[in-house]
């Protein structure tokens, strides 16, 4: 029997995970009242999708292997369209390498889903899941959900805040506007991915309002490498920010098997100048896209970044049970 500083010191971790618990289950009473089949995919994979960004953690068994813990359930969830159910979400865990951070961890929950239509329909369901979920929830700053919320266009933001705007711009064009407006911590090497994400968060992110969460649409093609084409330079995607921090990003799916092979490929091509593992590319994947009939959509929230917005912690460890330390 517990004495009563033991029970002071559990009761946090307790209502924690009596949080989480209703959450979870208020995700799941949302798509289950809109004809969505809830579904499981593989942790383990032979390959995962190459992006220059994401570091998968690889696994042996013992003299096989490597092995790799998805980064995403995308690929596993996609080969499940194919078999014709329009609706399927899925909330588990996935594993990135980086270094743990007042908002990164190895290890975290994720919530996915895919559905008929664009990323349009798909920001609308977004602003409704979680403006529902938070209303169902005990929480102190509940009006901060209260909708409409706000939806920037990415290149608009850009021209308001730097006078620069980036799409259409070749690296060297973006590196000598950037160095012309006085532009600290630009360097000969950078790519023009790093030129952007360096202009974005230094001189965008920070002056966007906060008080609402708010979406930004229309992302570079360079770093979706799964989302639908808008046009030469920009995909159909959107990120979505709460308190500043990023909860979600969705977009249109690329279909076409053919552009996504391509790119694919540019990926592993960027990975290898990094000096960094290539992949395989999987045939598998490859193939449920040409069954899939489009349009369709998919939106990832990271579920524990979601619980701190929504207790107003500045720190994912706060949000975290029996969080391993690397």
């Amino acid at each position: 029997m517990c004495n009563k500083s033991q029970q002071s010191t559990l009761n946090p971790q307790l209502a924690l995970l009596q949080f989480r618990h209703k959450l979870i289950k208020a995700l799941r009473d949302f798509f289950y009242e809109r004809n969505y089949l809830e579904v499981e995919t593989p942790n383990l994979m032979t390959t995962v999708a190459p992006d220059p960004n994401i570091e998968a953690l690889k696994v042996f068994i013992d003299d096989r292997g490597p092995f790799f813990l998805h980064t995403s359930p995308e690929m596993g969830m996609k080969k499940i369209l194919l078999h014709g159910h329009k609706r399927i979400f899925q909330i588990c865990k996935v594993y990135r390498v980086e270094e743990q951070a007042d908002i990164h961890n190895t290890e975290f929950t994720m919530l996915e889903w895919y559905r008929e239509g664009t990323y349009l329909d798909a920001m609308e369901e977004v602003e409704e899941l979680i403006s529902c979920v938070a209303g169902m929830l005990t929480i102190d700053n509940r009006e901060v959900f209260a909708r409409p919320w706000k939806i920037y266009e990415l290149s608009e933001l850009f021209m308001a805040m730097t006078r620069i705007n980036p799409f259409g711009l070749t690296r060297d064009e973006l590196f000598a506007s950037m160095e012309s407006l006085g532009f600290p911590g630009i360097d000969e090497r950078d790519a023009w991915n790093d030129l952007f994400f360096k202009l974005f968060i230094q001189e965008v992110e920070p002056k966007i309002p906060q008080d609402v969460p708010y979406f930004i649409m229309n992302w570079p093609l360079s770093v979706s490498t799964m989302a639908k084409r808008k046009d030469e330079n920009r995909v159909e995607r959107f990120e979505l920010y709460i308190k500043g921090l990023e909860i979600a990003n969705g977009y249109s799916e690329l279909l076409d098997v053919s552009e996504q092979r391509k790119r694919f490929e540019q990926d592993n091509l960027e990975r290898k100048a990094s000096g960094k593992q290539t992949f395989v590319i999987d045939g598998g994947f490859i193939d449920a896209l040409k069954g899939i009939k489009g349009p369709c959509t998919g939106v990832s929230i990271g579920v524990d970044r979601l619980i701190m917005v929504l207790l107003g912690k500045e720190r994912i460890e706060d949000v975290l049970i029996n969080r391993i330390r690397l």
